[in-house]
């Protein structure tokens, strides 16, 4: 699903979301009092926590799942923002709608909501999406662009690559000729995009032909780019040291600015949370320590910070001494896993006591997952720029973590290091806060954990 779709869906929600008070109003309130002009405060709160309990549970992913699925995220999303407006306007009397328009407004919302759902998943195919028409430069890694967009774009149409006849590339379809007459290739073919794969083509007649190209409308990316807006992460075989030094970002640490809020939030949000799930963690460690003996908190060591190994604090969701013959990766359905550790896993309340570790400054509210010495050092040895994860504080959440399941392959940590690399590259508040939303959303619907 392309971006413009999505902030698309955004915007009928809202819609939505006012018509639902438009209806509500014009019959549960006075002739005298308007919705937005005397309950301004209200209808803006309302508006922004049911947007952003829609985000959270990712109720835009329509078409990419089964509807039943859809139906449960929106009642769900629906319900948050009830009780978030709800707890809002009982808190500030001024703020307050008359309380059987706030029922009649919600249940409008909802059936609103799941209505267009109901409509677009009914009519999707019919729906004349525009097509993205690329043109490869070279043909080396045509399949792996091909599977990038199909994935991401699936929109996209890829015409052929410009190069050398002949290429052992059946992903990249036709040679529609040489690279430096791509200006007239992509006006024969109606190209709308130019992908750059193999840099090798990129000699003084290429790049001027490109650049003409660009400056008449022709959109010209390379591998690296579409990897890293498409996916989302950064492709650690495409990339080198100088790449790196010269890209924009992964200056987190020359921004002390930057540090300073992100340290402030940090103890700010571990004290608030710490306060908050205080009695859920109670009652967890006892359901733990009821199920099976021995310790209920778990301490492992970690690599953090710089290399820096530092003591990890979790609630034991395995049978004691599970790890009594050396360190092993978690593996699906792992027999070690108690049944209270099934269900602490999966919803992260095991990882609650990594808070003390934020308050310590040994961790970050979001941040790379902290990894086990142990797999540490084999990990640096095989996979590039893994030790570019130590130059920001690890996380109790990150990137990574609500964009990837559990990983215990190093395949997994491949994907996983990728998708760690755009969060230090690409680290700000903004990314911070939609990091935070997200997770939310993969507590409430857990998936991938182990």
């Amino acid at each position: 699903m392309t971006s413009q779709m999505r902030v698309f869906f955004r915007i009928v929600d809202i819609i939505c979301i006012l018509i639902a008070f438009g209806v509500s109003s014009h019959y549960m309130l006075p002739p005298n009092l308007d919705i937005f002009s005397d309950y301004t405060g209200a209808s803006t709160f309302t508006v922004v926590i049911f947007f952003l309990s829609f985000y959270m549970l990712d109720c835009y992913a329509v078409g990419r799942e089964e509807f039943k699925d859809t139906v449960i995220r929106v009642v769900v999303a629906v319900c948050i923002g009830i009780i978030g407006t709800g707890f809002l306007f009982y808190t500030f009397e001024n703020w307050r709608f008359p309380r059987f328009m706030f029922v009649v407004q919600m249940g409008i919302t909802l059936g609103l909501c799941l209505g267009w759902r109901l409509l677009f998943f009914m009519l999707r195919h019919r729906f004349k999406r525009h097509e993205e028409r690329v043109i490869l430069i070279g043909a080396g890694m045509a399949e792996r662009a091909r599977r990038i967009l199909t994935e991401h774009k699936p929109d996209a149409i890829i015409l052929g690559y410009t190069g050398e006849p002949g290429a052992e590339a059946a992903a990249a379809g036709p040679c529609l000729g040489p690279a430096d007459k791509i200006i007239d290739i992509a006006r024969a073919h109606k190209a709308t995009t130019v992908l750059v794969l193999d840099s090798y083509y990129l000699d003084e007649p290429v790049a001027e032909a490109l650049l003409a190209a660009k400056l008449r409308g022709l959109r010209v990316a390379d591998m690296r780019l579409l990897y890293e807006r498409l996916a989302s992460r950064l492709p650690i075989d495409l990339i080198e040291d100088q790449w790196l030094l010269l890209a924009d970002g992964f200056n987190v640490n020359a921004n002390n600015s930057l540090l300073r809020l992100k340290r402030a939030f940090d103890v700010a949000f571990a004290l608030f949370l710490l306060v908050l799930t205080a009695p859920l963690v109670a009652v967890v460690m006892l359901l733990v320590r009821l199920e099976s003996p021995g310790a209920v908190v778990y301490t492992q060591r970690r690599t953090g910070f710089l290399g820096k190994e530092f003591t990890v604090y979790k609630i034991r969701s395995m049978c004691q001494d599970a790890e009594k013959g050396g360190a092993v990766w978690a593996s699906k359905n792992d027999a070690r896993v108690t049944r209270i550790g099934k269900f602490i896993r999966k919803t992260r309340i095991d990882e609650l006591p990594q808070l003390i570790n934020v308050l310590k400054g040994e961790m970050s509210v979001v941040g790379p997952r902290p990894e086990r010495p142990d797999f540490v050092h084999e990990l640096e040895a095989k996979l590039p720029y893994y030790q570019v994860r130590h130059t920001v504080k690890p996380g109790i959440t990150g990137w990574a973590q609500v964009c990837y399941p559990y990983g215990a392959s190093l395949e997994d940590s491949r994907y996983k290091l990728e998708y760690d690399l755009y969060y230090i590259k690409n680290l700000s508040l903004l990314l911070e806060a939609k990091i935070i939303l997200k997770t939310i959303g993969v507590v409430l619907f857990p998936k991938g954990a182990r």
